[in-house]
C-alpha cells in the first residue's frame, strides 16, 4: 500500500493493559466520530457453545495452511480433538460457505507427515535428509547466534525475511526490523507479481488501492440501504470461485448476479463464469492484457463515453490520456490481444454506460511484464467513467480504519525499531525507485540481479509461509543453487517442503489456525477473530508466539537499546491488544463479537477522509486521481510512463517472431484448481485423489499436431528449461496456448533427499520435474512490478 507516511513522523506514547509503549506515528488521528457498531455485527450466539456432545468454537480460517480469505467456521471438538469443520451461517463474509481445503482440516492436521519438532542439521547436509530434533531453547539459540554472526560480519541488512503468502504474520516486518534489516518481501519471486504491480500503480495514482465493491465493508451487506448492486461488471484475469486477493470472496460475483449485475470475462479459457457472460467473454492472449485495456480506454476516450463532470472536479490528466490514445491504432491494439474489435468495442462501450459499474481483476495482470502499466491503464478506466469509491464500483478502502495505517498492516515496527541509515539500505531502493514510494518490499528484481552478478545480497534468510521453489522461484534449479550461497537459513512450516528439505540449517514447526489464537486484518474490509480450537499438535507452535519469543532474544542480543520498545508484551494476547489498539477494542473483544467492521464511507474523496490534512481529495501530490501520475512524472529518469502504456512480454510473437517457428505456442500458468492452495494441500488423500496429477491443458487440434493423446505424458519446452505434465483436453483455449499448473511436487516420494535418487529431477520430492517456472524467464518491466509467469513460448512434444 502507498506509506501512510508521507506526513511527517511524531513520536508520541501509547498505553495498553496499564503499560506505555512508544510509537513511530503520523499525523495525529482525528477524533472518532464513528457510531457504534452496529448491532447486525454480533452474533446471535457466543462464541462457544456445547452441541451434541461436542464443543464449538466460533472463529476464522485465515491460516495456515493458507488461503487468502477470512471465512467464518465452527470447530467441533471432542475431548480435545478436532472433529469437524462447517461453515458459519451467521458470518457475512462467508455465510456458511466453505471450500473443500478447509472441510478436509482435520486431515490436515492430524496428517502423519505433520513437523511437531524442531530440528537443525549441518549446512554441509543441505538437501539430505540429515535432520535430527532439538529443543526450542537450542533452535532459538542457533537461529540468535548465526543472525548475529552474519550482522557483525555483514551487517544487518544481509538479514531478509522471505516470506510468502496466506498467512497473517503481521509481526514478519517487526522481526527484521528489530535486529536492523529493511530487507523483508519475496526476494526469489521476479517482478514481485502478485498484487504488488497493481497495488503499487493504484497507490501512485490514488494514495491508495480499490477494490470491486460486493458490500463486504457492510455487515448486513447487500441489505444494506447505502449499497447498489453493480449493473456490469468485467472480471479479468481471475476465476474468482477458486483464487482471490486478501479477503475477496469470490461466491460474491455470483450474488450480485443473482440480483441483476451482467458479467463480462476476459480468460483465454471458457470457464464457468465466462460461459456465463455470453458474448461478452473476451478471450485474450495471454499476455495481451495490456493491449486489449489500452483498446478499451481508447475506445471510451475517442467516443467520449467517460464521465466528464466528474473528471473536471476529481480526474487529473484525461486530456493527456485522450492524447495518448488517440495516436495508438485500434485494429493493432485488438490484433495483439487476439480479440475482435467489435467485441472490445461492446464490452468498453457497455462498461462506460452502466452506473455503476465494476472491474474485478487477478493476478494475471501482474504476472507479465507489463503488468504495472496494464494496471495503469485499467485503473484509468474505472476513474474517468466515474465509477470511483461510489456504491458498486471500485472503492477506495484501505481508509476506512483511519488515514494513519494500524498497528495489524505488514509495516508495523519499521520506524520506530529501524534508523533512517538501516531503512536506506533496502534493496533495490534507488535502482526501482517505485519501492521508494511507500513500500516497505525489498525488490525481487534488484536482489536476482545481484544474484546474476556474482554478488551474494542475503546472508542469512528467515523463510516463512513460503515453498518458493514450487511456487514464485521462476528458474528453480538457478534459484536453488543462488540461495545454497547463503550462509544460514530457517524455515518455517507445517510439512516437510522442497525448500526446506534443499536449504533449511534449522526448521520450526509451525501451527494450523485451529491450533491458534489471533485475527485476520490484512483486508481493509473487517477485523475477524481466529479462536484456538485445540492445543497444538506435539511441539509446533504459531508463527506469532514464533515470532515474539524469537524477537525478544534477537532484540536482546543484536539492538539492546530496543528492547524495552521492540517486544514489551509478556504473551501474544497482549500483543494483540496492542496491536487492535486502533480499532479502539482488545482482543478479547474482538473474541466476544468474532469479527467488527469498521464504519465505512462511500465518495471519501468528497469528505476528506482520504487525506491526512482532512482536505477533499486524494491523497495525490494534485488531490485528484492521477490518470497522468505524477509520481512516474518525477521519476521519468528511471523510465516509468507517467501515462497509461502497453507493454509487450519480454518474449512473445511480437517481441521476439524470430522464435516463432521453434516455439509455436504460448504456455500460461497459475490458474487455481480448487483443491491445492498453491503448493499445499498435495499430502491429503481426499484432495489429492481428487487432483492425483500435473495437468496441461491444450486443444484437441494442437494434441494431434504433435501426436499427443489425453492423458499422454508430455514435456514442455523453451531456451529456458523444461518441465514435465499430463495432457487434459480444453477445447475452449486458442490452438495456439497452453495452459499448466503451478505449485507441483509429490510429498509421496519419501526418498526425496538428494542422496537417494540418480536424476537430480527426482529428488526433493520431485520439485523441478514439473515445474512450470522452468520456463519462465527472469524479466521485469522498468518498475521493478510484473514479470513473465503467464505468457512464455513454447514447444511441447509426447514423453518418451
Amino acid at each position: 500500500m502507498a506509506d501512510s507516511a508521507q506526513a511527517p513522523v511524531q513520536e508520541h506514547w501509547s498505553e495498553t493493559n496499564g503499560k506505555k509503549y512508544r510509537r513511530g506515528s503520523r499525523l495525529p488521528k482525528k477524533t472518532d466520530t464513528r457510531p457504534p457498531v452496529p448491532a447486525a455485527e454480533t452474533p446471535k450466539v457466543p462464541w462457544t457453545w456445547e452441541e451434541d456432545g461436542m464443543t464449538v468454537i466460533r472463529g476464522t480460517a485465515r491460516s495456515a495452511p493458507g488461503c487468502h480469505n477470512v471465512c467464518g467456521i465452527l470447530s467441533y471438538v471432542k475431548d480435545g480433538k478436532l472433529v469437524k469443520v462447517e461453515g458459519d451461517p451467521e458470518d457475512p463474509y462467508n455465510q456458511g460457505r466453505l471450500c473443500s481445503r478447509c472441510l478436509c482440516i482435520p486431515n490436515y492436521v492430524y496428517h502423519e507427515d505433520r513437523l511437531v519438532k524442531p530440528m537443525k542439521r549441518d549446512r554441509a547436509d543441505r538437501g539430505k535428509d540429515k535432520f535430527v530434533e532439538c529443543s526450542w531453547d537450542e533452535a532459538y539459540d542457533i537461529i540468535v547466534r548465526e543472525f548475529k554472526r552474519v550482522v557483525d560480519t555483514y551487517g544487518a541488512d544481509k538479514i531478509a525475511m522471505c516470506q510468502g503468502t496466506g498467512r497473517d504474520i503481521h509481526q514478519v516486518t517487526r522481526l527484521n526490523a528489530c535486529v536492523g534489516s529493511p530487507n523483508e518481501g519475496v526476494p526469489y519471486f521476479a517482478g514481485n507479481s502478485c498484487y504488488l504491480p497493481r497495488i503499487a500503480s493504484m497507490a501512485c495514482m490514488l494514495g491508495g488501492a480499490c477494490v470491486m465493491d460486493c458490500s463486504q465493508f457492510l455487515p448486513q451487506r447487500y441489505d444494506d440501504p447505502r449499497y447498489t448492486v453493480p449493473k456490469y461488471c468485467i472480471v479479468w484475469g481471475h476465476q474468482p470461485f477458486y483464487s482471490n486477493a486478501d479477503g475477496f470472496y469470490g461466491h460474491w460475483i455470483t450474488d450480485l448476479m443473482k440480483r441483476g449485475m451482467k458479467v463480462a470475462v476476459i480468460d483465454p479459457q471458457l470457464t464457468w463464469l465466462a460461459a456465463r457472460a455470453g458474448e461478452d467473454w473476451l478471450r485474450v492472449r495471454p499476455g495481451g492484457d495490456g493491449a486489449l485495456a489500452m483498446a478499451m480506454l481508447k475506445v471510451v476516450c475517442d467516443e467520449k463515453l467517460y464521465d466528464q463532470e466528474f473528471c473536471d472536479k476529481w480526474v487529473y490528466g484525461l486530456e493527456a490520456v485522450c492524447e495518448r490514445v488517440a495516436e495508438m491504432d485500434l485494429d493493432d491494439l485488438c490484433e495483439k490481444s487476439w480479440v475482435a474489435k467489435e467485441d472490445v468495442q461492446r464490452v468498453a462501450r457497455t462498461y462506460a454506460a452502466s452506473k455503476p459499474a465494476a472491474i474485478q481483476w487477478g493476478v494475471a495482470l501482474d504476472q507479465q511484464t507489463g503488468g504495472q502499466q496494464a494496471a495503469h491503464a485499467i485503473t484509468a478506466l474505472w476513474c474517468i467513467t466515474g465509477n470511483l469509491d461510489v456504491p458498486g464500483g471500485n472503492v477506495m478502502g484501505d481508509a476506512c480504519w483511519g488515514i494513519e495505517q494500524p498497528n495489524w498492516t505488514g509495516t508495523w515496527g519499521w520506524d520506530e525499531l529501524m534508523t533512517e541509515e538501516e531503512q536506506s539500505k533496502r534493496i533495490g531502493v534507488e535502482r526501482y525507485p517505485m519501492f521508494a514510494v511507500g513500500f516497505k518490499n525489498l525488490s525481487s528484481n534488484a536482489t536476482i540481479e545481484a544474484w546474476q552478478r556474482g554478488e551474494v545480497p542475503i546472508r542469512a534468510a528467515y523463510i516463512v509461509t513460503n515453498n518458493f521453489l514450487a511456487t514464485m522461484g521462476a528458474q528453480a534449479e538457478q534459484q536453488l543453487e543462488w540461495y545454497k550461497q547463503i550462509d544460514f537459513i530457517v524455515v518455517s512450516d507445517l510439512f516437510m517442503t522442497p525448500t526446506m528439505m534443499a536449504l533449511a540449517d534449522v526448521v520450526l514447526p509451525a501451527a494450523t489456525y485451529e491450533e491458534r489464537d489471533g485475527f485476520g486484518g490484512l483486508n481493509a474490509y473487517r477485523i475477524s477473530c481466529i479462536n484456538k480450537a485445540i492445543e497444538p499438535v506435539g511441539d509446533s507452535k504459531p508463527d506469532n508466539t514464533i515470532f515474539l519469543e524469537l524477537g525478544k532474544r534477537l532484540t536482546a542480543a543484536i539492538k539492546p537499546e530496543n528492547q524495552d520498545i521492540a517486544w514489551p508484551w509478556d504473551d501474544v494476547q497482549e500483543m494483540w491488544d496492542y496491536a487492535l489498539e486502533d480499532g479502539g477494542f482488545t482482543w478479547d473483544e474482538l473474541r466476544e463479537s468474532t469479527w467488527k467492521y469498521p464504519e465505512f464511507k462511500y465518495r471519501k474523496y468528497e469528505t476528506g477522509d482520504l487525506r491526512p490534512d482532512g482536505q477533499p481529495g486524494f491523497r495525490t501530490e494534485t488531490g485528484r486521481a492521477e490518470i497522468y501520475s505524477m509520481v512516474f512524472h518525477h521519476t521519468s529518469w528511471s523510465g516509468l510512463d507517467p501515462l497509461p502504456s502497453y507493454v509487450e512480454p519480454v518474449e512473445s510473437p511480437y517481441s521476439a517472431p524470430e522464435d516463432v517457428e521453434e516455439y509455436p505456442y504460448i504456455v500460461t500458468s497459475g490458474a487455481r484448481v480448487p483443491h491445492f492452495f498453491h503448493s499445499e494441500q498435495r499430502q491429503i488423500a481426499k484432495l489429492r485423489a481428487l487432483h492425483p496429477d500435473p495437468l496441461v491443458y491444450l486443444h484437441p487440434d494442437t494434441a494431434a499436431a504433435n501426436g499427443i493423446e489425453e492423458g499422454d505424458w508430455v514435456w514442455l519446452e523453451n531456451k529456458h528449461g523444461k518441465c514435465k505434465y499430463k495432457a487434459a483436453f480444453n477445447d475452449t483455449y486458442d490452438p495456439r496456448v497452453l495452459q499448466a499448473e503451478h505449485g507441483w511436487w509429490f510429498p509421496e516420494r519419501k526418498d526425496a533427499a538428494e542422496e537417494n535418487v540418480e536424476n537430480e529431477q527426482e529428488g526433493l520430492f520431485g520439485v523441478l520435474e514439473s515445474n512450470i517456472n522452468n520456463l519462465v524467464p527472469f524479466d521485469a518491466g522498468v518498475s521493478g512490478f510484473g514479470s513473465n509467469y503467464k505468457a512464455m513460448m513454447c514447444k511441447i512434444r509426447k514423453a518418451d
